[in-house]
């Protein structure tokens, strides 16, 4: 019957992460050349420092620049308790089977959200949107 090989010991093992910090010789660092020095010792041409001009971005319309950096705008509202519950009540209990189930319950708030958005055009604007307003204009929580 063969023997096993020796188990291999780490040189790791016993060491100690920070006696091992203090036990080095402190190494000693190089002076880094700032850009003013390497221009001044003519390493760098004074030309590389000047800012390149990038052509201006496009105009961004108040749309555009307000969803910058977001996958989607959020929103949110405020209700008693009992009304949320009905709500979501009446999204849950609607048969799937029922053409007018949305996928989702965003998508059932979304969809109300949007009649009575558009009811409200009709009336008060001749049925045109309306100008935009930004998220941040429009005052958080109950009133």
């Amino acid at each position: 019957m063969a023997q096993r090989p020796e188990r291999r010991k780490s040189t790791l093992g016993a060491a100690h992460p920070i006696e091992h910090q203090n036990n080095q010789a402190p190494v000693e660092k190089q002076p880094e050349a700032t850009e003013l020095q390497a221009v001044a010792t003519n390493q760098i041409p004074p030309a590389a420092l000047q800012p390149r001009e990038e052509p201006a971005p496009p105009a961004a319309t108040p749309r555009a620049a307000n969803r910058a950096g977001k996958a989607q705008p959020k929103g949110a509202f405020y209700a008693d308790e009992d009304v949320l519950e009905r709500i979501r009540a009446a999204w849950f209990h609607t048969p799937t089977t029922a053409a007018e189930r949305e996928a989702s319950f965003s998508d059932f708030l979304r969809e109300a959200a949007l009649e009575r958005m558009q009811r409200r055009e009709k009336t008060y604007n001749a049925g045109n949107p309306f100008p935009f307003v930004p998220s941040g204009k429009i005052a958080r929580g109950r009133r």
